[in-house]
């Protein structure tokens, strides 16, 4: 599947739009006392982060939107900022329920769709090496090895295509390179 970017209104503009609509709107956490959580589900841990767009000072039924990140982040572009991509992410969408930005193309962010193709290829990538391993009998902890011994880092959070399929090539051409 290809994503068109320029489909995507990136949440600077969602922004901008906002304010040009609402000179005397704001964007404030929904609950100010918690204006994030850190949550686990299953093995996986998120911050999570609910905005309100208010377009007014008396707004009484402000825009309301949430996102999360994985935590910790698994590409370039969220790893160290998963609480401003987050909160971010969370603007963005509360404009966009505050009805102040055109959902026509779309309501997922440039910056939400760059960072989840990049996790998605990964996770392709990760498996298609998986499924190389098993069928040349090395096993999934070795290869996870090998790719940490030749400072790649963690295997399982990397986003690095190129380097997780070096090491099924790696493996393919029976260890040698």
């Amino acid at each position: 599947m290809s994503f068109q970017m320029d489909d995507y209104v990136d949440v600077a503009e969602r922004l901008s739009i906002f304010r040009e609509l609402y000179p005397n709107g704001s964007l404030q956490p929904w609950d100010p006392m918690r204006p994030y959580a850190i949550e686990t589900l299953g093995d996986q841990v998120y911050v999570v982060v609910v905005a309100a767009a208010y377009r007014d000072p008396d707004d009484c039924r402000p825009g309301v939107g949430m996102a999360y990140e994985v935590f910790p982040g698994r590409t370039q572009f969220t790893k160290g900022s998963e609480l401003q991509n987050a909160e971010t992410s969370a603007w963005g969408r509360a404009v966009v329920a505050a009805l102040a930005a055109d959902t026509k193309r779309g309501i997922a962010s440039a910056q939400e769709v760059r960072n989840r193709v990049a996790e998605r290829d990964a996770d392709d990538a990760r498996a298609s090496l998986l499924r190389t391993v098993e069928r040349l009998g090395v096993s999934s902890t070795a290869a996870a090895e090998q790719f940490a011994s030749e400072g790649h880092g963690d295997i399982r959070t990397s986003t690095d295509v190129t380097a997780i399929n070096a090491l099924a090539d790696y493996y393919l051409n029976g260890g040698d390179s």
